[in-house]
């Protein structure tokens, strides 16, 4: 039988998306700070912490949530899946490679 005095526990998604970026905003600046050379890793901050949703690195954290763990066994692979989408969107762009007469074999 179904009890309908009973409320169900609230959850709000845009809640916890922001919750989710912050946590994930923070352990990335923490991931990558400014070293020797200092362009090179300024260069990377900005690439990689100059905003966005942050949708990948929640939904691992999300699917971690689901099986029972916390937040904290997630965020080294949310992380790993944040800077690989930032090194995507900036190789996507490099035009040198795109429209080079010459092609490069590795």
């Amino acid at each position: 039988m179904i009890d309908v005095g009973k409320e169900k526990p609230s959850f709000n998604f845009n809640t916890y998306v922001v919750e989710k970026a912050n946590f994930v905003n923070k352990a990335l600046d923490d991931a990558v700070s400014v070293k020797n050379p200092p362009m090179i890793h300024e260069a990377m901050r900005y690439s990689l912490l100059v905003g966005g949703k942050r949708v990948g690195p929640m939904l691992c954290i999300a699917a971690c949530e689901v099986v029972g763990d916390n937040q904290s066994a997630a965020l080294p692979t949310a992380c790993v899946v944040e800077m690989i989408h930032t090194m995507s969107l900036i190789h996507d762009n490099l035009d040198f490679s795109k429209h080079s007469d010459v092609q490069f074999v590795i």
